[in-house]
């Protein structure tokens, strides 16, 4: 799954999908320890997959990105920083 993909689902969503990742990497795990697995790198497919998920789980946990109402998401706005006063000049 792509990264906007996984953007547009809701947080019960991103859950129930790595919760169902880790059963998958559980079943490959024990495949790989009896030998039957063919795909060595799925496994490390779905630990990829799985930290996209969490990244955008904490992103929004966090409010670092806000999902718009188009569900388009947009990165949170930046608080307002206060501008420095100009250095004073020497006296000559």
């Amino acid at each position: 799954m792509k990264t906007h993909e996984i953007r547009e689902l809701t947080v019960e969503e991103l859950q129930s999908r790595s919760r169902e990742l880790k059963q998958q990497m559980m079943h490959l795990r024990i495949q790989k320890a009896t030998g039957q697995m063919e795909n060595k790198s799925a496994i490390s497919h779905l630990k990829t997959e799985v930290a996209r998920i969490l990244t955008i789980l904490q992103e929004r946990h966090l409010g670092i990105r806000q999902t718009a109402a188009n569900g388009a998401t947009a990165p949170a706005e930046k608080k307002a920083t206060k501008a420095k006063a100009p250095a004073a000049k020497k006296a000559e």
